[in-house]
């Protein structure tokens, strides 16, 4: 009886432990997407606009909805111009760029035309 109940045990202990390195897995991974969606949205906003960012927030959103990181974020000493870009995790490509009304206007006086949909 004793040696049974052991076995019980041990085989829970396996199956908690690999339960949790199969977890710990995809928060490796889901970290990997989320840094590598931050530093496209940088180049991005670096390559397209000249910009300098702080970012602030990172969202995964499920694969089931869409394959996206959203970066949150607002210019280097101007904390009133933010924005946010979408990444698309599968073909690490900006998805979309939602900016403010105070980044709209500074990105105007530097010359760019923006789409005026994208504002938030």
């Amino acid at each position: 009886m004793y040696r049974m109940v052991m076995i019980i045990l041990v085989a829970m202990l396996l199956l908690i432990l690999g339960g949790c390195a199969g977890v710990n897995e995809k928060k490796i991974k889901d970290q990997e997407i989320i840094n590598r969606s931050e530093a496209i949205a940088i180049e991005y906003l670096k390559d397209t606009y000249n910009l300098e960012v702080t970012i602030t927030d990172k969202e995964i959103i499920s694969k089931m909805a869409m394959s996206w990181v959203t970066v949150y974020g607002h210019v280097k000493e101007h904390k009133e111009q933010t924005f946010s870009v979408s990444i698309n995790y599968e073909t690490n490509k900006q998805e979309s760029f939602i900016y403010s009304q105070q980044l709209k206007s500074a990105l105007q006086e530097e010359g760019y035309i923006l789409n005026r949909n994208a504002t938030q």
